[in-house]
């Protein structure tokens, strides 16, 4: 009876986790400027770096001054040395202002996720 009991504890352990690991999507963990930041010398190009490699001809980023004014940019692309970095250029470094940065991927395994944040360069 206890076997079979712990057989039984077994097998719904892994099945949990393997339902959870299939659960698992792409995330991001890093962005270039930093969410949030305040940087001193505007940039050329946004990076989002995510867990698990990405799909960048099925993955969006725009850049929005405040108010609304979009920014030009190339479309996206991965970064050669990281399949799990996206990028954004620009034609030239952003001057000072407030921008937001929106976003939307579609990692290796199919899953869209998407996203915004903020960030200054000071004048």
């Amino acid at each position: 009876m206890l076997k079979s009991v712990g057989i039984a504890l077994g097998a719904a352990l892994l099945t949990g986790l393997l339902h959870s690991a299939a659960l698992a999507h792409a995330q991001l963990k890093n962005t270039v400027p930093p969410a949030g930041a305040t940087v001193a010398t505007g940039p050329s190009e946004v990076r989002l770096q995510f867990n698990e490699a990405v799909e960048p001809r099925f993955s969006k980023i725009s850049v929005e001054l405040r108010g609304g004014k979009p920014i030009a940019s190339e479309p996206p692309a991965s970064d050669p040395a990281d399949k799990a970095t996206l990028i954004v250029k620009f034609a030239q470094p952003l001057p000072a202002g407030s921008y937001k940065v929106t976003w939307q991927a579609v990692s290796a395994d199919t899953h869209k996720i998407k996203g915004s944040f903020t960030f200054q360069v000071r004048p």
